[in-house]
């Protein structure tokens, strides 16, 4: 039976017309579109064109019309250390970059250090000071310098075999950024952008990416599930345009851009996923505390941005960075603040922190407090300046712990949970507002 070896791949390190499915984890799958000339029989090919953070265990060949009969990781890459870790006991020469030139037999070599014996005694050397290592022990053959795969196949006729090697590799991810444009107190633009990272040592060409939100379970061994024929299901129309197309991925969204992209080794790349899009929020000044505190500072700015259709969203929100703008004064666009946001399905809301308020300040006095073997009781005054030229919404989160009750408000509040309270209210352009109340705690 007559075994015919076949050599075949792209050039190293580089990919041309493969997918790249993409996660937040740092990691990406595969699938490499594959083709050899095989004879009838039996065959021998292998795949160079790999990248050094290929996971060992996950890759697996597709093939069409073809018997594999076995599959063989071949990762022995050549690298220095371990060169001379090969040499231990042999004589080599180390050259500092400040001294002469010194022999001896090699006890022991890292990536930070080189031990040697000479008739001098046991030196060891920083090798972060030396110009070289050297050894004429040995001259290497075709070192191996990028991890190869190899498949013996089996095949009834002579023909053209297609495929695809699919496989998990790392140094691959992908955040989302938003960009708010803030144009007055309720209404904006909103921007989001993937932007895809490359940090492996592999380039790849007229590649087609798709990303994934969401968390996957990780195993200490893990196997990409990929079937060949299975179809993605469209998610529910999308009220806006996208450069994107979404699909549902189980319980997981997988963007698909609709281009294909180069994606460089070391390179960023970033792409439209949604927008402009005009948006509607509601902005809120908001003071928060807990018992017994007492400050005075700027309440910080929060931002409630609804996803809903009549909104301009109702679509599925990646989880990311959002970097908020507002124009100013003389027309220009300028930076605020930015905020991160978890996913957001439709139907839900976020809220993003710009930052504090210059012109709303917020003081809270501790006017009274009373403790006693068995009770607690505090008298809390609160007071809110704004000198801004427009009203304002405000809001007072007051974090209370242990079995209390409210008493003696000056305003109505709302119970969040089981230890927080707030207090909404408006204030007008140049007004100052006090709210008091106060909480007791009882305990057996």
């Amino acid at each position: 039976m007559k075994l015919i070896l076949i050599l075949t791949g792209l050039l190293l390190g580089q990919s041309e017309n493969a997918t790249l499915t993409i996660y937040k984890d740092g990691t990406a799958l595969v699938k490499q579109p594959v083709a050899w000339f095989i004879p009838a029989g039996n065959s021998y090919v292998t795949w160079s064109s790999l990248p050094t953070g290929i996971h060992r265990d996950t890759p697996f060949l597709n093939l069409d019309s073809a018997l594999i009969i076995s599959q063989r990781f071949n990762d022995n890459i050549f690298s220095g250390t371990g060169y001379f870790k090969k040499l231990r006991g042999d004589e080599i020469n180390v050259k500092p970059k400040e001294g002469k030139m010194v022999k001896g037999k090699l006890l022991d070599i890292s990536s930070s250090s080189v031990t040697i014996a000479n008739q001098s005694g046991i030196l060891m050397f920083n090798r972060n000071e030396l110009e070289y290592l050297g050894s004429k022990v040995e001259i290497l053959e075709e070192p191996t310098f990028y991890p190869y795969l190899s498949w013996d196949l089996q095949s009834n006729s002579e023909r053209v075999v297609k495929g695809e090697l699919v496989y998990k590799t790392r140094d691959f991810s992908w955040s989302t950024v938003y960009r708010l444009k803030m144009i007055d107190e309720e209404k904006g633009e909103l921007i989001a952008e993937a932007v895809i990272s490359n940090k492996s040592d592999m380039s790849f060409y007229n590649g087609n990416i798709q990303l994934v939100e969401g968390h996957l379970q990780k195993a200490r061994t893990t196997y990409p599930l990929y079937n060949r024929n299975a179809k993605l299901r469209p998610a529910s129309i999308e009220s806006v345009d996208s450069p994107m197309n979404q699909s549902e991925l189980g319980d997981y969204y997988i963007y698909t851009v609709n281009e294909v992209q180069d994606l460089e080794t070391k390179e960023n790349i970033t792409v439209r996923m949604y927008g402009p899009l005009d948006v509607g929020y509601t902005k809120t000044y908001v003071f928060e505390n807990s018992e017994r505190r007492q400050k005075e500072e700027p309440l910080q700015v929060k931002l409630r941005m609804d996803n809903t259709e009549s909104n301009g969203l109702g679509i599925s929100l990646p989880g990311g960075k959002v970097e908020m703008y507002s124009y100013s004064e003389m027309g220009g666009l300028e930076y605020i603040g930015t905020d991160n946001i978890g996913q957001v399905p439709k139907g839900q809301h976020t809220t993003l922190t710009s930052g504090r308020a210059f012109d709303v300040i917020g003081k809270r006095r501790v006017l009274n407090y009373d403790r006693q073997r068995k009770s607690e009781e505090a008298v809390i005054e609160i007071q809110v300046n704004n000198t801004r030229t427009e009203s304002v919404n405000v809001q007072l989160v007051e974090h209370i712990n242990g079995d209390w009750i409210i008493k003696h408000e000056s305003i109505n509040y709302q119970k969040k949970d089981a230890s927080t309270i707030q207090f909404p209210f408006s204030l007008g352009a140049g007004e100052t507002k006090y709210v008091t109340y106060t909480y007791r705690k009882e305990w057996k």
